[in-house]
């Protein structure tokens, strides 16, 4: 059961993190950032990997994670590496639920305004200095997150 889990929590990572990856390559698409009409494919292409991939797979590495430690019962508190990895699991989730998401939410809104001239590119590009922001964090605590899950800094126990 726990191998099967610790998969579930991998391939969430892999949801998650590989489609925040897609979406930075997305906005690199020749004309991503000054044709509406491109903007508009760019930021529906973003909004249908957001749906089915980033968001189920940081639900899934979310829940696996909290399987994990309930079921190994493993003292989060006293193993400091993984309270810190459990901490930016939650810092990501927090950042991707409350700020990122309604920010691309406004994006895919603002591009569509754009594209019917009801808008203009400054007022998206406004949005996308705030998801960059916001997005560079969420990339450095999965970065994080990753490395302390692979390298587990601290006290070695024997036979560890």
């Amino acid at each position: 059961m726990t191998k099967f889990v610790r998969a579930l929590h991998l391939i969430g990572a892999m949801m998650f993190f590989g489609s925040i990856l897609g979406h930075i390559t997305a906005g690199l698409v020749p004309g991503a950032q000054d044709d509406p009409r491109t903007v508009l494919v760019v930021r529906e292409a973003i909004d249908a990997a957001t749906t089915y991939l980033t968001l189920p797979g940081l639900i899934l590495l979310l829940a696996a994670g909290i399987v994990m430690i309930v079921n190994g019962k493993l003292p989060v508190f006293k193993i400091r590496w993984l309270m810190l990895h459990a901490v930016f699991g939650l810092l990501i989730a927090v950042n991707g639920a409350f700020l990122l998401y309604p920010i691309g939410q406004d994006m895919l809104g603002v591009a569509a305004q754009v594209v019917s001239g009801a808008a203009s590119l400054d007022a998206l590009h406004a949005l996308g200095g705030r998801e960059a922001a916001f997005g560079a964090v969420n990339v450095v605590l999965c970065l994080a997150a990753i490395l302390l899950a692979v390298f587990k800094p601290g006290p070695k126990r024997a036979g560890a």
